[in-house]
């Protein structure tokens, strides 16, 4: 498992924390993938609670499901620090792999 909790979309994630519905969000992009995978991942952060989450583009209506935190940044200017060079990755064929690492860096500092 790639991240600490899972929910299966984003309404449900919403409904387990309110602040997650009023909150701002920096988008990340939603063109993310997996090595090997074609499936599209989009990639966020919530100003209320901190969240950087992940969560699978589901069609066209920009709906998602299969939603993860991946990391906990208190800051934007820590997101920024932390995904330096984003724009630049979120179309390789493993970009998310590189996220991740990038999100390992919290949990070991």
């Amino acid at each position: 498992m790639h991240a600490r909790t899972t929910w299966p979309d984003e309404a449900a994630f919403a409904a387990e924390d309110p602040r997650r519905s009023r909150s701002d969000q920096l988008d990340l992009g939603a063109t993310w993938r997996w090595g090997g995978s074609n499936d599209a991942w989009r990639l966020a952060w919530l100003h209320l609670t901190g969240e950087l989450f992940l969560c699978r583009a589901d069609g066209h209506d920009g709906s998602c499901t299969d939603v993860s935190v991946l990391a906990v940044v208190p800051r934007e200017s820590d997101v920024d620090a932390l995904l330096e060079g984003w724009q630049e990755r979120r179309t390789d064929p493993d970009g998310l792999s590189w996220v991740l690492r990038r999100a390992g860096q919290l949990a070991a500092a």
